[in-house]
C-alpha cells in the first residue's frame, strides 16, 4: 500500500499545487462591488487648531472586494481620514482620493463621493466649564426632586476661540425622570454643537435624588435645566 501511495508522487504533488492555485485564482478573481457610507475622521484636533462650520461627517464610497474579503467590509473597517496638520487656517478645499481611505486587505476603493469638500480650520482655545444636567419630565405625583449631582462637575472643552470664550456652561443630554419614585443614576453624553468637542471626556454621571414630598427639607438643586 505504501508503495502504491509513493508511486508518481511528483504528479500528485503537482496536482495539489495546481488545485490550490486554481482555488486562489478563483477566490481573488471573483470580486464584488459594494457601496456604503463611511465615517470621516479628522486627525490633528489635539493641536492648536479646531474645525469651524459645517463639514462632512461621512462620505459614500464604492469598493471592490475579493470574495473572501467581502464580509469584512463595513463602516467599522473602512474609514476616511483627513489630516488637519496639512491644512492652512481658513477655508480649505480638500480632495478626497480613494487612496485616502483605509480598507482591509483584499478591498480596493474605486470611488469617493463627494470627491471635494470644504473644511474650515481656525485657531482653537480650551476652557473648563460647569456641567448642567438637563432633566426631562417630572417625578410621580407626591414626589419631588431633592438634588442633582453631576460627576465630574466640570469638563474641559475645545473649539474656535471666539465660540469658546462666550461659552459658560455645557448641558448634558436629557435624563428622563418621568414618573420616578426613587433616585436615578445615568451616564449621559454632553450636548455640544459641531464646532465644540470635549477634551478629556465625552460622558458624565448624573444622579437625581427623588424623595416623597412630605420628607423634603430643602429646595431642589438649581444646577439643573428643564
Amino acid at each position: 500500500m505504501l508503495r502504491a501511495l509513493g508511486r508518481d508522487w511528483q504528479l500528485k504533488l503537482l496536482s495539489i499545487l495546481l488545485a490550490g492555485g486554481l482555488w486562489f485564482f478563483v477566490g481573488t478573481a471573483e470580486r464584488r462591488e459594494i457601496a456604503l457610507a463611511i465615517p470621516v475622521e479628522y486627525l490633528g484636533l489635539e493641536g492648536p487648531v479646531a474645525l469651524d462650520g459645517p463639514r462632512p461627517e461621512s462620505v459614500d464610497v464604492q469598493v471592490q472586494a475579493a470574495r473572501w474579503a467581502a464580509e469584512r467590509v463595513s463602516p467599522a473597517t473602512v474609514r476616511l481620514r483627513v489630516d488637519l496638520a496639512r491644512l492652512r487656517e481658513g477655508d480649505n478645499l480638500v480632495h478626497l482620493l480613494p487612496e485616502s481611505v483605509e480598507a482591509p486587505s483584499g478591498v480596493r476603493v474605486i470611488r469617493v463621493a463627494p470627491a471635494w469638500v470644504t473644511v474650515r480650520v481656525v485657531k482653537a482655545a480650551t476652557k473648563t466649564v460647569p456641567v448642567v444636567a438637563r432633566l426631562l419630565g417630572r417625578p410621580a405625583p407626591a414626589y419631588v426632586l431633592r438634588r442633582v449631582v453631576v460627576q465630574p462637575a466640570t469638563v474641559e472643552i475645545k473649539g474656535p476661540r471666539t465660540t469658546i470664550e462666550s461659552r459658560t456652561t455645557v448641558d448634558t443630554l436629557p435624563v428622563d425622570v418621568s414618573g420616578r419614585r426613587e433616585a436615578v443614576t445615568r451616564t449621559v453624553g454632553l450636548a455640544l454643537p459641531d464646532s465644540i468637542y470635549p477634551v478629556d471626556r465625552r460622558t458624565v454621571e448624573v444622579t437625581v435624588d427623588i424623595r416623597p414630598e412630605e420628607t423634603m427639607q430643602e429646595a431642589p438643586s438649581t444646577g439643573t435645566r428643564r
